[in-house]
């Protein structure tokens, strides 16, 4: 068996399609660098259409660490799976495994960038369902503003982004990142905020921090963006 490293929230992935739970948690693993544990289980006993209990228990195992696993399911009946298979551990494992209700794909991979970031198990959950505050940041007219024009042929997608937030975490200052035709500024450090940007090839981003070290983490930002996030690829006028 793989060594599963268990430092971040683990993601227990379940469908009725085998296919669908391996390329789902395929796309975690792919989106995290890595970094995430993800277990993927699909399929019935026989390895057609359905759940199986003792795999998602197995998977609960392999997994399982103390900063918490999500669950993220594709139907009503591989959620009542995913409950029959708790029941299996101990209270205190039980404790730390939360089911949620989550879209599979998007959820997955929102949950992964956020455990990727070091995310605690409440906080991957809210990203997974997109349940994040709509506070706009940043009210002030102060603080330092620049413009960076998107030059990645796919946009900030869900890599870069985690990247991004990871970044400008490390910056003390209070970072708010808009498209230059949005009014609204959201939190730099925020990846469910981040990726619902949408922000494509060609769009300029504005960034705006406030703060002791401000101008530094602009700079990083801007060149960051400016780099097409650091990826190797053809760059877009």
């Amino acid at each position: 068996m793989t060594h599963i490293k268990k430092d971040k929230v683990a993601i227990v992935i379940i469908s009725h399609s085998p296919d669908v739970a391996s390329g789902a948690a395929e796309m975690v693993k792919q989106m995290s660098g890595q970094s995430v544990p993800v277990v993927a289980v699909g399929g019935d006993f026989e390895g057609g259409l359905g759940t199986n209990v003792e795999a998602i228990h197995r998977a609960y195992e392999e997994v399982y660490c103390d900063e918490g696993v999500l669950v993220i399911y594709d139907l009503g009946s591989a959620e009542m799976s995913a409950e029959t298979a708790m029941e299996f551990l101990d209270q205190e494992k039980q404790e730390k495994i939360i089911i949620s209700h989550a879209p599979l794909v998007e959820g997955a991979v929102l949950a992964g960038a956020v455990s990727a970031g070091g995310g605690t198990l409440e906080e991957v959950k809210s990203a997974a369902e997109r349940k994040t505050d709509t506070e706009e940041i940043l009210h002030s007219s102060e603080g330092n503003i620049q413009s960076v024009k998107i030059r990645h042929k796919i946009g900030l997608h869900a890599r870069p982004a985690v990247r991004f937030t990871e970044m400008a975490k490390g910056f003390k200052a209070e970072i708010g990142i808009k498209l230059e035709n949005q009014s609204k500024w959201v939190d730099a450090k925020s990846i469910v905020r981040v990726m619902s940007l949408k922000a494509r090839n060609g769009q300029i981003l504005n960034l705006k921090a406030e703060g002791k070290d401000a101008n530094q983490a602009l700079n990083a930002l801007i060149e960051f963006v400016q780099n097409s996030f650091g990826e190797e690829q053809s760059e877009i006028e």
